[in-house]
């Protein structure tokens, strides 16, 4: 007995080690996310976990948990987004808001879990960030030809303008 007891201390002991040296790699991820000031929510669509519960009516409670990158506190940072999804109401799922939790509070097993899918979650990011820049270079382009155009418009305009003058006092 002492024996089991001596290795599940060890064990538990190497557990915290790695949790605690976890935690730090994703706070410094989360961290590196924000500096790039990116300000897109994106939530993965599969979940990291999902427990079934009866509730007191006897109907099945669901509970699903989901990676997340969201805006909470005023700042975007990895989170863990829960919706409840009650047997009787699975039509109004959608339209409840859930609960997000910042990933560093969130429990042990999520947040361990949630690290398979930072791959993921950081090439999503990545392509839309690199479609919106694609829009905004063709946007900026829009604009640039159209302000041309109004300022060769405005030109055109002004030289008119000058000539009439030029013209009416001119004898």
């Amino acid at each position: 007995m002492n024996e089991r007891l001596n290795q599940l201390g060890q064990a538990a002991q190497r557990l915290n080690e790695g949790s605690d040296q976890l935690n730090a790699l994703i706070s410094a991820i989360d961290k590196a996310l924000g500096r790039l000031m990116i300000g897109m929510d994106y939530i993965h669509p599969r979940p990291l976990q999902e427990t079934m519960s009866v509730g007191r009516d006897g109907k099945r409670v669901i509970e699903l948990c989901f990676l997340g990158y969201l805006r909470i506190q005023g700042e975007y940072h990895l989170v863990i987004k829960t919706v409840k999804i009650l047997e009787s109401k699975v039509a109004l799922a959608s339209e409840t808001p859930g609960n997000v939790t910042p990933l560093l509070q969130a429990p042990r097993v999520l947040r361990h879990a949630a690290v398979d899918l930072f791959p993921e979650l950081v090439q999503v990011l990545s392509n839309q960030v690199g479609d919106l820049v694609a829009q905004m270079e063709r946007r900026c382009n829009t604009a640039k030809g159209l302000l041309e155009q109004l300022e060769g418009l405005e030109a055109q305009i002004s030289a008119a303008r000058e000539s009439l003058k030029s013209g009416e006092t001119t004898p």
